[in-house]
Parts: structure tokens; C-alpha cells; sequence
């Protein structure tokens, strides 16, 4: 008997199993191919608008710092556009430099709009408006696909930055300097009036009467020695923050600190003098150094008010805010400071110590307080003040000239509540109000 060998086919149901795992890894390619695009396209989205946000973000500062320099709103664009050009001119940023087209010094996607206040933030265009809160927006910026384009997926970025200066910063500073101005508690600015002239220190050997304004050196960090003070008044900045607190007294320095707080001052208005010569790339002197017509002893009434001529004469912060984009020696009026300036460092051709200014070195933040004989001072609050003119450093004439303003820039602990108080402050950005961007 003979046996055949028997052939197995494949039946149906075997074949259909094979089909469906087909169609399986097909539709699992597909899903990995979907991952892998998203991974890719999204990692490279958000890089973008990292990228994109930063830009904003220096944009808005710089426009709100030009404008807190006295800058109109154009020159406030102006500049923001220019810093936007300069960065994106670097490598990193060939993509988003393709895609923000800037024809000239504008883009279609680009939009730097001002208000008054930063919540909310209602757009002015009058240049007569004191708006000091700038918003920088570039809109659907258009990216480069890799694999997103397989699904019709086209990638845009957008970012926002709003930037204006901070409420009064705290009672911890950076840049306070060692000096605590005599105040009178529980009155409006403790006494000390805006917009006036103060003789702020009279000579150590002087007799006449002083009112508020007075000043006594603090002894910051627990040192009172007078390099210290002097390095601090010529803006030394502190290496942590200076905490003060209404319910503790503070100590003043001892000694006779005349010369240190001329010299320490007067860097400031271009004057390296003394143990701090040759330290003029350490300690800027202002921008604008102009003085006015100097006020001496002999301009002082015998109850130590700056007599009315006098007044008229000298130089006070309303003509050095006019001045703000003026050089020195277009200043009407102005009388400079020389010793210094014909003495540039060695080795080095073109030098100009007008290159080496700081804006606003004349305006500080002064701790106010309810002085008294014992050497201990109550902690009132914080005053900015404009000096004027140099300080001498002998007798009657050891004085400091100066006026009390309503704000100035700080370095300290702000608060971000947009709201305009007087005091030190700092420029900030801001979240913007309904947006996701920011």
C-alpha cells in the first residue's frame, strides 16, 4: 500500500493574520514617523520662540531705559528696532532674521506701541503723553518646517515683552550710598521739599544753622573707616544688599570725613582727586557735568537758606533732564569741571572720558532718617537726590549743594505692582495684561 505525503495549504483565517500585521506596522510606522515629526518640529518651535521672546524682552527694556533717559518715542523705537537688528545679525538667528523682513527700519511684524500705565495697557500715539511703559510684539513669525509640512502643519511663534519702570524698590538697596539725610517724621517727604536746593552739609568748623537736610554718614557693613565712605560715596556698589528697618536705630560714623565725602563725590561730576586719581575708568563721572554759576558760602543767608540770585544761577535738575541728548559743550551755561580731563591714561590714543560716562551718576538714592547727637538715627525712608556742584574740602565751604527729586534708578529688590510711586526704582518687564505671549 502506498502512502501519499500530505500538503498542508494555508487556510483562510492564517492569511488574513498576516495581513493584519501589515497593516499594523504600517499604521505603527506612520504613528513613529507622526512622533518623530512632532519631537523635531516642536523642539525646533520652541526654541524659536525662546529665541523670539528674548528679543522682545531687550527690545522693550532698552526702548523703556531710552525713554527713562529722556528719549522721545520715536527715538525710544528707534533704538528698540536697532538693538532688534544688531541681534538678530548673529548666526543663531539666521532663521528668525529670514523671517522678521525688516524693510528699513520697520516690519510688518513688528508692532512698539506706549501707554501711561502697564495695566492696563492703553496705547498712546500723542508725543505730548508721558508714556513710560513701551510693548514690543512680533506677530506669526513663520518657521521652517522639517516633517511638519507632511501633515499641514505650518509652524509661527509670536512674543510680547512689556517693559517700564518698577514701583519704589524696597528698603534693601545696592547702590545706597553712605549717607543718612536728617528728615522729619510724619510729614509729606519728611520734610525734605522737591525741587529745591539744599545745603546738604555744612563745613566741619561752620556755625550757622542747618534745617532738614543735614546729613550724617553711616557706618554700611559696620565699617566707618573713611575709605569706605569714600568709596561708597563715589559709588562703590555693595557686594549684598543694604537692609533697613523702621524699628531699628543705626550707627553713624565717627570722625571727620570731610575730605572723604568731597572726593568721594565729586567723581561724579568729573573730579578724580586726591587717593582716588587715576581710578576714572572705576568711577564714572556723569554724562553731563555742567555746574551753573557755583554757590560759596557768601550766597548763604544767616539762617542758612541759598539766597534767591544764587538760585537763579546755578544748575538744577529741570535743565539737566532738558539736557539729557545734549552734548557738554552745547549746554548754554555750562560750566565744566577740567581737572582730569587732559590727563588721559597712558598708551591709550582717542581717549575720551566722556566715553566712559555713566547717565545719571548725579542722581542717588539717600537713606532718610530722624538724626539726633547720640550716634544712633532712626530709619525714615529713602530719598533721591541731584547734586548740583562740586564739594570743597575745607571749613565753611565743605558743603553739599543738591535738590530732592521725586524718583531715580536703584539697584534693590522692586515691586513688580505697576504703580507710579516716588522713590529709587528700576526698569522692569512686565507681564502683559490678556496675553499668552509674555
Amino acid at each position: 500500500m502506498l502512502y501519499l505525503p500530505h500538503t498542508h495549504r494555508p487556510t483562510t483565517d492564517q492569511g488574513c493574520q498576516k495581513g493584519n500585521v501589515l497593516v499594523l506596522f504600517v499604521i505603527s510606522l506612520l504613528a513613529l514617523i507622526t512622533l518623530a515629526s512632532l519631537a523635531l518640529d516642536g523642539g525646533h518651535l520652541l526654541l524659536n520662540k525662546g529665541r523670539l521672546q528674548n528679543l522682545v524682552d531687550a527690545a522693550a527694556l532698552h526702548a523703556a531705559k531710552e525713554l527713562d533717559q529722556g528719549a522721545t518715542k520715536a527715538q525710544a523705537s528707534a533704538a528698540a528696532i536697532n538693538l532688534l537688528q544688531i541681534n538678530l545679525a548673529h548666526t543663531d538667528q539666521q532663521e528668525l532674521s529670514r523671517a522678521i523682513a525688516f524693510d528699513g527700519d520697520t516690519s510688518a511684524l513688528l508692532t512698539i506701541a506706549y501707554s501711561v500705565e502697564a495695566d492696563p495697557f492703553s496705547a498712546v500715539t500723542d508725543p505730548s503723553i508721558d508714556a513710560q511703559f513701551v510693548k514690543v510684539s512680533l506677530k506669526k513669525i513663520t518657521l521652517d518646517n522639517f516633517l511638519a509640512h507632511v501633515f499641514s502643519f505650518n509652524k509661527r511663534v509670536s512674543a510680547t515683552a512689556l517693559a517700564g519702570p518698577s514701583t519704589a524698590i524696597k528698603n534693601c538697596f545696592t547702590k545706597v550710598v553712605p549717607m543718612m539725610v536728617c528728615g522729619t517724621p510724619n510729614t509729606k517727604n519728611f520734610g525734605l521739599d522737591e525741587n529745591r536746593l539744599y545745603m546738604m552739609k555744612l563745613g566741619s568748623h561752620t556755625s550757622l544753622p542747618v534745617g532738614p537736610g543735614n546729613f550724617q554718614l553711616l557706618a554700611l557693613g559696620g565699617s566707618s573707616s573713611a575709605d569706605v565712605i569714600l568709596k561708597g560715596l563715589a559709588g562703590a556698589p555693595n557686594q549684598i544688599d543694604t537692609c533697613f528697618n523702621a524699628t531699628v536705630n543705626y550707627t553713624t560714623a565717627s570722625g571727620n570725613k570731610v575730605n572723604a565725602v568731597a572726593t568721594g563725590l565729586n567723581t561724579r561730576l568729573g573730579l578724580w582727586e586726591r587717593n582716588i586719581r587715576g581710578e576714572e575708568l572705576t568711577y564714572h563721572r556723569d554724562e553731563n557735568i555742567c555746574q551753573g554759576e557755583i554757590i560759596t558760602i557768601a550766597d548763604i543767608e544767616v539762617d542758612g537758606v541759598i539766597n534767591e540770585d544764587a538760585l537763579a544761577a546755578a544748575y538744577e535738575h529741570k535743565a539737566y533732564q532738558a539736557a539729557w541728548y545734549i552734548e557738554d559743550n552745547e549746554i548754554s551755561g555750562c560750566t565744566v569741571p577740567t581737572m582730569g580731563l587732559s590727563n588721559p591714561p597712558p598708551n591709550e590714543e582717542n581717549f575720551s572720558f566722556a566715553d566712559h560716562a555713566t547717565h545719571r551718576r548725579r542722581i542717588m538714592p539717600l537713606v532718610v532718617g530722624e538724626c539726633n547727637s547720640s550716634g544712633q538715627v532712626n530709619f525714615l525712608g529713602v530719598r533721591c537726590f541731584f547734586l548740583t556742584q562740586k564739594v570743597e574740602h575745607k571749613g565753611l565751604t565743605s558743603y553739599v549743594i543738591g535738590e530732592f527729586i521725586d524718583d531715580c534708578p536703584g539697584g534693590g529688590n522692586p515691586s513688580l505692582a505697576p504703580v507710579d510711586t516716588p522713590g529709587p526704582y528700576k526698569m522692569v518687564l512686565y507681564h502683559v495684561p490678556g496675553s499668552t505671549d509674555s
